[in-house]
């Protein structure tokens, strides 16, 4: 990979930390707590997924792995972010 590309990589997952920590999903929680997921959303992202796939990875991923319930989250707004 080269550095150009390195470099927007990170800028992009920088943004979409910054986007996920700001829906306070976890209080006190690092800041790299939603890593894995900002990664999965910014490869579906590159690969152009449409809002549902979106939607339905930020839902599945706080469901399944971070033990959110379903009528904790609004994927659907947090996809349209």
């Amino acid at each position: 990979m080269n550095e150009i590309i390195r470099s927007q990589y990170h800028g992009h997952i920088s943004q979409l930390r910054r986007i996920i920590n700001s829906w306070n999903l976890i209080p006190g929680s690092p800041s790299d707590e939603f890593d894995t997921l900002a990664n999965k959303l910014l490869s579906h992202l590159y690969k152009a997924a449409d809002l549902m796939t979106i939607r339905n990875i930020i839902e599945s991923d706080l469901v399944t792995i971070y033990g959110l319930y379903t009528h904790e989250i609004n994927a659907e707004s947090f996809a349209n972010v």
